[in-house]
């Protein structure tokens, strides 16, 4: 259901939503949100990808752009026992590659990131790959 409120801009961007919105969002402490924005429209989106005690990392790939490329990096993190919350991909150049960027929970991943970083490397059709912890 869509509610619409105004709320004022607090000290240093900070915004304070009623409660029982925040409530329903699952806006708790430590929870993980992704905002979205686009300063030419001066629009913020925000989607909850997690609640707290969840161990997430970003992953930025440069991967081949063709079919099948996505069903083979998710079988690898379902292997490893990730769990993909977020994906976004887009075409890079007319060269035929594409950058994936998603969020993946690892509290229940078997191996180390150094690990999953190396076999993501190993796939013929990954070019490039980067890991992040995030906070």
């Amino acid at each position: 259901m869509r509610h619409y409120e105004i709320v004022r801009i607090r000290e240093n961007g900070k915004v304070e939503l009623p409660r029982d919105y925040a409530y329903e969002l699952g806006m708790v402490e430590g929870a993980y949100f992704l905002l979205e924005i686009d300063t030419d429209l001066n629009e913020v989106h925000m989607e909850r990808i997690a609640l707290p005690g969840k161990r997430l990392v970003e992953v930025e790939l440069v991967v081949e752009d063709r079919p099948g490329v996505l069903a083979k990096i998710s079988g690898l993190f379902g292997r490893h026992g990730a769990n993909i919350l977020f994906s976004e991909s887009e075409e890079l150049s007319s060269i035929g590659l594409a950058g994936l960027v998603a969020v993946i929970d690892v509290s229940g991943m078997t191996g180390t990131l150094e690990e999953l970083r190396e076999e993501l490397e190993g796939l013929d059709i990954v070019r490039e790959a980067r890991l992040k912890p995030l906070e």
